[in-house]
């Protein structure tokens, strides 16, 4: 894939490579990667794997979205191994995702946000170069779109099973839940 990005020696614009191509995947090592409904779906569907395999959980940290469940108020992130993202691989001295085809929405969009309604690059970035975000929104319009419309989903399903589940039931159940109606969110498409 090609793609502009801005020269590190110039301030002019170069074709080069997409930079995660040569990049040491700091991001993957850095950063707690937090999911949405979808996320674990397609990571569950493509992987052939139970959620709770490659999930892990965390306080809360907004209590209006976090998730009610026997195990307290949550947040769901990947899990993590050698300190780093348990899909991130090593291979001759070169770290890759081994889920990149189903990988989550925000590893997707890193090193972007959208901010009031524009996509600019995160203030606290890993990355070894500077995008062109103009050319990174071109191209990535559509999944951030559908990104931002898949986060907005699972804060209603939350929303949903907090309002409805004042019993606590377990994670499991609430992953099940979340599963069920994203399956029925696909086969409607």
């Amino acid at each position: 894939m090609k793609l502009k990005v801005l020269s590190n020696d110039s301030d002019t614009n170069k074709i080069g490579e997409f930079p995660c191509t040569s990049c040491h995947t700091n991001c993957c090592k850095e950063y707690v990667i937090f999911v949405n409904a979808h996320d674990i779906y397609r990571l569950s569907d493509g992987l052939g794997f139970n959620p709770e395999n490659f999930l892990e959980i965390y306080g809360a940290k907004d209590f209006d979205l976090g998730i009610n469940v026997q195990e307290g108020l949550l947040d769901l992130a990947l899990k993590q191994k050698d300190g780093g993202c348990m899909f991130l691989e090593e291979s001759k001295d070169v770290f890759r995702c081994t889920v990149n085809d189903f990988k989550p929405g925000v590893c997707k969009s890193y090193p972007f946000q959208m901010r009031n309604g524009k996509l600019i690059q995160m203030d606290s970035k890993l990355c070894p170069v500077e995008w062109n975000a103009e050319e990174f929104e071109n191209m990535m319009s559509i999944h951030l779109k559908k990104d931002e419309c898949e986060w907005k989903f699972y804060d209603e399903l939350v929303l949903e099973w907090n309002t409805k589940n004042q019993t606590k039931k377990p994670l499991s159940a609430f992953l099940k839940f979340i599963l069920d109606r994203v399956s029925l969110e696909f086969t409607k498409s």
